[in-house]
């Protein structure tokens, strides 16, 4: 009968397999499902990046409406700022959208393919090789076994003696050239779900390393600009000195401007019609008692 190999180097050997198993019937099908959440991440925030450049073109247009009034116009340029900054974070924002595709999604996207095959073709090759290595010890212990009954039948068991001993030091190193290998392997199997691991935290160090550099400009650029624009909507009821000018020059009464009455009024009379000013629609039923 076989020799018995020590219950360590049986144990490691199971667990040398099921990491390797692990990794292809877990750790791959995880990350197929990791990366096809990511894809819908992508897309939720590509739409966001779209959804912002509608919603700041929008902000513009309020600003350029404030920019035309007297009494608004500064708030028109604090529009305009707010839009800007947003722009630059909006910037930002694709950088590290284009960072998660690029680093993350497409480097896992073509590793996990790649990695089915490897991973079964070096399962493959460990067991190979560990069987082989099995098989010799088996064969050495059954050589054993084979002098062994010739000996106790022998009249003369000494001439044996010495070719028993070379058998028995054979298997001894053979045996512990199985567990060195098993032992190896198993750590060969460890490196390798390491290695994955560390590649993903990785490639995920580098999005999150984009997404601090977002959120920091962000937050740089608002800092500065929030005050001022905080500043300057702190009293809807303050009309600006330009306007309070501008309606120091209309009279009371509410008549033209003086420079406007001055410049007008050596060819104008009361009833004659404003310059530029369109007529009014005869009714036709009024039409025979016009001149």
């Amino acid at each position: 009968t076989r020799v018995r190999i020590p219950s360590r180097t049986e144990e490691m050997h199971r667990l040398t397999e099921n990491v390797y198993k692990t990794i292809m019937e877990q750790f791959n099908p995880s990350l197929r499902n990791f990366i096809a959440m990511g894809k819908n991440y992508e897309k939720a925030l590509a739409g966001v990046t779209y959804a912002a450049k509608g919603y700041f073109d929008a902000l513009v247009k309020m600003g350029e409406l404030a920019s035309e009034s007297q009494g608004s116009k500064e708030l028109g340029d604090v529009l305009f700022q707010m839009a800007e900054v947003h722009r630059q974070i909006q910037n930002q924002l694709e950088e590290m959208l284009k960072s998660f595709h690029n680093e993350l999604l497409t480097q896992l996207e073509q590793k996990v393919e790649l990695d089915a095959r490897y991973l079964s073709a070096a399962l493959k090759k460990y067991q190979t090789e560990q069987r082989s290595k099995g098989d010799a010890l088996d064969k050495c212990q059954a050589e054993l076994k084979k002098l062994r009954k010739k000996s106790q039948g022998s009249k003369n068991p000494q001439k044996y003696s010495d070719k028993e001993l070379q058998y028995i030091d054979a298997i001894s190193s053979k045996q512990g050239e199985l567990e060195n290998y098993v032992s190896d392997g198993y750590k060969t199997a460890l490196t390798e779900e390491r290695r994955r691991f560390c590649f993903l935290v990785g490639k995920q160090c580098a999005v999150a390393k984009n997404s601090a550099a977002y959120h920091s400009k962000g937050k740089e650029l608002l800092a500065q600009k929030l005050p001022l624009w905080q500043q300057a909507c702190a009293d809807p009821n303050k009309i600006p000195e330009r306007a309070v000018q501008l309606m120091q020059q209309v009279p009371s009464n509410g008549s033209v401007l003086p420079s406007a009455l001055s410049a007008s009024k050596s060819s104008l009379v009361i009833s004659d019609p404003i310059p530029g000013a369109k007529p009014l629609p005869v009714p036709p039923e009024l039409a025979p008692f016009v001149g």
